[in-house]
């Protein structure tokens, strides 16, 4: 076999090597001859026209400035006239932007002045940086070209830095779009792009001979093995996966239920122990041409090359998921006089033409967490209910598994004492950028998928931290209806908190209409409060319409909607029915907060109605907990 393919290798390299380099030369020396013809039109046409008189009007700002700071005369009506009269006379149609900007305090880039024809910015509105050259201009102190390959519509931007006490102050920004040049760049291209088609069409068949026999010769070295499992390695996927394309695989994602489990409880020698054991019982199912894949540290990846035009394709998919799962579940995994029993959960996406095995894989994913929130152990195929706004879900699955989770807290206060009795929690997603994300930003796309239990139980192992911190602070925490049900959440709350924390944590139940069977939420919420944790109804006098069913959760805060609170000054019935609740809960012993208390008049119409307890950005904003202490 191998030998086979080096003789193919070499009988197609006498064959094609001479229209190699006649093309390839071709290829590499068309663009080179493009860049010579680019360069010669900036250097030799551009620059001379327009340093000598930017100097010019870099000097008349200094002046104007006459030491101050270059922000303060640009503030000036008369004098922003008069600069912007200097500054027109470099406005021609090649030139696409023209612009001053000015580097605050913080670091950050605002328009001074902005001249273009169109798309103008306001003075002192943010300038954001997307190519990284830009920085090079504040580390050289020096004027600078930047070719901006990637923006169709310009071709080169010149900065000319603004210098004060040996400090780059600000900058003047002029972005050019030349017609000749961009028909030099096409006729470029179209060369470029019909050389390509050639080298194509003539190497095609070459390429894939080297690509099997550098495949082949890997395979050899070992290279695409996991040596604990000897199943394939990630290694082999990725340089692989353009190979898939042509056969039509099946993809399975099969994760072993609660291996760290295992790993803690008889140690990680048992735990590689399982892993090779349940690779040969996978092998055992499979054909030659399937493909297994060791993918993470309990998780597998399997291909399986079936005819997705069969008539009984989906039902052989659905029998080999089956025998794997009944191969592992029904056997236990016996060594040094130890049974276990193993389970796995899988997920599957079909076959389907139009989908890269990149996307085939991770949907496959989503089926699997699907399957592990289901309660593990179980098979799920990935469907269109599942596909919910994956974008959105993959940026809050990449903030879980960086680390990006935290939360701020809103003080609860005290209405007659004004003090801070408890914080409530409330998450944040720092974004790549250092921003903020809200929570209506990112819960409603990821409801009902498994990256909402994975945030869940970052915010609880977030303020577990919390309470560890600050031994004085008592904490809410919000929980939907669905999270209550989920029983990996109520083990979680179990295993992390200790007694005392647990009984300065109140669990706020928010979304009352997802609560289906009371008997057995009440049933949930007993071992929270089991633990110590106290109980809060959230949004209380909208989605309760069963009174009976509140007094059965037996809870010991009711926080009134908000919507109810923000009408309660200029809404009569509004008022009326916040001062009927508050007369429920007193008959009930349960201590009522007034949520939104977001200006004066809210408050007073919340004091009048005998509220005790207040929250809301008129009271206190959110804050870090880092500034917990401060109210405590």
């Amino acid at each position: 076999m191998v030998e086979r393919s080096r003789k193919h290798l070499l009988n197609l390299s006498y064959m094609f090597i001479f229209i190699f380099i006649l093309l390839g030369s071709s290829y590499i020396l068309i663009p080179k001859f493009g860049k010579t013809i680019e360069n010669s039109i900036i250097n030799d046409a551009v620059l001379p026209g327009i340093s000598k008189p930017l100097n010019n009007l870099r000097n008349a700002i200094l002046f104007k400035a006459s030491g101050q700071d270059i922000k303060y005369i640009f503030q000036s009506p008369s004098s922003r006239r008069e600069i912007e009269k200097m500054f027109s006379l470099f406005l021609t149609p090649d030139v696409k932007y023209a612009y001053i900007l000015y580097k605050d305090k913080d670091g950050k880039l605002r328009y001074l002045l902005d001249i273009s024809l169109e798309d103008r910015a306001r003075f002192w509105q943010k300038f954001d940086i997307t190519n990284p050259e830009w920085y090079k201009v504040f580390e050289n102190k020096k004027d600078l070209i930047i070719k901006q390959e990637k923006i169709d519509f310009l071709w080169i931007t010149y900065i000319k830095p603004i210098i004060q006490q040996r400090e780059v102050k600000g900058l003047i920004v002029l972005d050019f779009s030349i017609d000749k040049l961009r028909e030099i760049k096409s006729v470029v291209k179209k060369i470029q792009n019909a050389l390509l088609i050639g080298i194509s069409f003539v190497l095609v068949s070459f390429i894939v001979s080297i690509y099997q026999f550098f495949r082949y010769e890997k395979k050899l070295k070992k290279m695409y093995y996991d040596p604990l499992t000897g199943a394939y390695n990630r290694l082999f996927l990725y340089e692989n996966s353009d190979l898939f394309k042509f056969y039509p695989f099946t993809v399975f994602v099969i994760d072993i239920d609660h291996f760290k489990k295992i790993n803690d409880t008889y140690g990680h020698e048992i735990g590689d122990f399982v892993l090779k054991e349940l690779t040969r019982r996978i092998n055992n199912c499979i054909r030659d041409n399937d493909i297994l894949i060791r993918y993470g540290g309990e998780e597998f990846l399997l291909l399986v090359r079936a005819n997705p035009i069969q008539p009984e394709y989906k039902k052989n998919i659905l029998n080999l998921a089956k025998r794997i799962k009944n191969e592992i579940e029904f056997y236990p995994f016996n060594i040094e006089n130890i049974k276990l029993k193993v389970t796995v959960s899988i997920g599957i996406n079909f076959y389907e033409h139009e989908k890269s095995i990149e996307e085939a894989i991770k949907h496959a994913d989503i089926a699997l967490y699907s399957a592990k929130q289901k309660g593990r152990n179980r098979i799920e195929i990935y469907n269109v209910s599942l596909k919910i706004n994956e974008e959105n879900i993959n940026v809050v699955k990449e903030a879980v598994e960086e680390g990006r989770i935290i939360c701020h807290y809103q003080p609860i206060i005290d209405l007659k004492t004004i003090t801070a009795i408890k914080f409530e929690s409330l998450v944040r997603i720092i974004t790549k950028d250092g921003e903020f994300l809200y929570p209506n930003e990112f819960i409603p796309p990821i409801k009902r998928t498994y990256v909402y239990v994975d945030i869940t139980k970052k915010i609880i192992e977030f303020n577990k931290r919390v309470l560890q911190t600050y031994k004085d602070a008592e904490l809410s925490i919000n929980l939907s209806a669905m999270d209550i049900y989920n029983e990996d959440i109520i083990k979680l709350f179990a295993e992390i908190f200790e007694r005392d924390e647990a009984s300065r944590l109140t669990v706020e139940i928010l979304e009352s209409e997802e609560i289906e069977n009371y008997e057995v939420f009440k049933n949930q919420l007993s071992k929270l409060q089991f633990i110590g944790c106290k109980i809060a109804i959230d949004d209380f006098g909208t989605g309760y319409s069963n009174f009976s069913h509140i007094i059965e959760l037996n809870p010991d805060y009711l926080k009134i909607d908000g919507s109810l609170i923000q009408k309660i000054d200029v809404d009569h019935k509004a008022h009326s029915i916040v001062k009927a609740i508050k007369h429920f809960a007193d008959d009930l012993n349960i201590k009522v907060v007034a949520e939104y208390v977001n200006n004066r008049d809210i408050l007073e119409k919340v004091l009048e109605s005998g509220i005790r307890y207040g929250q809301g950005y008129y009271l206190q904003p959110p804050i870090p907990p880092e500034d917990i202490p401060k109210f405590l």
